[in-house]
């Protein structure tokens, strides 16, 4: 544990007050504690990294990487000894060379916020939002100016391993998910309880978080139906049949567009996917927009090359068939061009998600010609409420503000102290079971505010 109470100015040993958005000012928020403990962890696990792959990095990108390897290791102690004494945040170094780079943008944003908090934002007293998400963006920014290694992608490895972890309870999913959209006499009267099942095992799936683990590999349940079945207690909010009405409407458009913006690789990636599968097997004019991560981001979220690789995995598993035939499969939907995946540079810029309208036009009418939009994940919840700590009663639409293009479900499991949508009794009941409720993933969301009028119950 790091000590920097000393070099935090106005530190207030209290929980976030109601209102506001989170910050590293407040000693008993798990902001406070991120910021002083998860994050530089982290960064110490990728400096592991780099070592231990040392050989193998050098052996990829050739010899400059040697020198590019010594230089990315002292950035990053550099980084991490800033964040746990509070330093300032600082600009961005610009990649002329990059043919998108967003880092111009993050240091407009940084001479915003000084001019808003009067004077350069400091990583405990800044929005916690901010500075995290500063943090994985300078990160690839600087791994993206070194000469030889501009695509390394320093969280690659772990999240490989993630995946190889939990292919055990991914082969009863795909089991089960094969005898829906690879079955032509499926009985369509089971879809309803199959869609609700997916969606939960969606839902758990994203327990399995490395930057909430700080890059340990954790334990998987190796009968995940069991688990999709056997928590619905702990699901605090359960809007699924809202959900599943929508996804059954026959809208007047040629094509029902259905976008995931997702979270992590590995098991909830592979789960997302399986009820991707599901949804344009139970409404073939369905097609769906996978969002990922332009940059590695947050340890395990999903890039484009993490979605390849995923594919190309599963189609390598002759010992596991039901994996390669998904795999085959969601290839197939690509191909076919019903499945696509979007990289926007939105998703790893400085704003949140209300701020989309002003800021990204373009992103925001995709999302408004959508009839559902999913977001997966604790970050996508916290950037939808612009990761202000709302009364937790606050009604979930109410908490969106300004950002409602069209139906927006939320997938999560809660890693964050905010949480809006429920009753006062049931708040209170939580914090007598375990006052740390709101950040150990235990409980999840399933939760919709409806844009469009949503057809009768089916």
């Amino acid at each position: 544990m790091t000590e920097v109470n000393s070099e935090i100015s106005d530190l207030q040993d209290i929980s976030t007050p109601f209102g506001i958005p989170l910050s590293g000012a407040y000693k008993r928020s798990y902001a406070y504690v991120s910021i002083k403990d998860r994050m530089p962890i982290i960064l110490t696990k990728v400096i592991d990294t780099i070592c231990q792959k040392k050989n193998e990095i050098i052996y990829m990108y050739g010899q400059d990487a040697a020198n590019d390897i010594k230089n990315i290791i002292g950035f990053i102690s550099r980084l991490k000894n800033e964040i746990v004494t509070n330093k300032t945040l600082k600009p961005m170094r610009l990649n002329t060379k990059a043919i998108s780079n967003d880092a111009e943008e993050w240091n407009t944003y940084l001479e915003n916020k000084t001019q808003v908090e009067s004077g350069i934002p400091t990583w405990f007293n800044t929005t916690w939002l901010y500075c995290e998400t500063y943090m994985y963006r300078i990160l690839a920014q600087e791994i993206g100016l070194t000469s030889s290694i501009q695509s390394y992608d320093p969280f690659e490895y772990i999240k490989q391993a993630a995946f190889v972890n939990c292919i055990d309870s991914m082969n009863i999913l795909a089991s089960y998910v094969n005898d829906i959209v690879c079955n032509k006499e499926y009985n369509k009267e089971n879809s309803k309880n199959d869609f609700s099942r997916l969606l939960k095992l969606s839902l758990w799936g994203n327990r399995y978080d490395l930057s909430a683990s700080v890059g340990s590999l954790q334990e998987h349940t190796n009968n995940v139906l069991n688990m999709a079945d056997s928590l619905d207690e702990n699901i605090l909010v359960n809007n699924w049949e809202l959900v599943w009405n929508i996804v059954k409407e026959k809208t007047n458009k040629r094509v029902d567009n259905i976008h995931i913006v997702l979270d992590n690789a590995g098991c909830e990636f592979f789960s997302d996917l399986c009820l991707a599968a599901f949804l344009v097997t139970i409404a073939p004019a369905t097609k769906i927009t996978f969002h990922v991560k332009a940059y590695p981001w947050y340890v395990s979220d999903t890039t484009v090359q993490d979605f390849h690789w995923t594919l190309d995995h599963l189609n390598s598993l002759d010992h596991y068939p039901n994996m390669k035939l998904m795999g085959k499969k969601f290839r197939n939907f690509m191909d076919r061009e019903i499945w696509c995946i979007k990289a926007e540079p939105y998703w790893t810029g400085p704003y949140d998600f209300r701020q989309m309208k002003e800021k990204d036009k373009k992103l925001y009418a995709q999302f408004s010609d959508a009839k559902l939009v999913i977001f997966k994940g604790d970050l996508n919840y916290r950037k939808l409420l612009s990761d202000i700590n709302f009364e937790y009663n606050t009604n979930f639409a109410t908490a969106l503000g300004d950002f409602r293009p069209t139906n927006i479900l939320s997938i999560r499991t809660l890693k964050s102290d905010i949480c809006v949508g429920l009753s006062q009794g049931m708040v209170e009941s939580l914090f007598e079971k375990n006052k740390d409720w709101l950040i150990t993933g235990e409980y999840g969301l399933i939760q919709i505010a409806v844009s469009l009028e949503v057809p009768e119950e089916s």
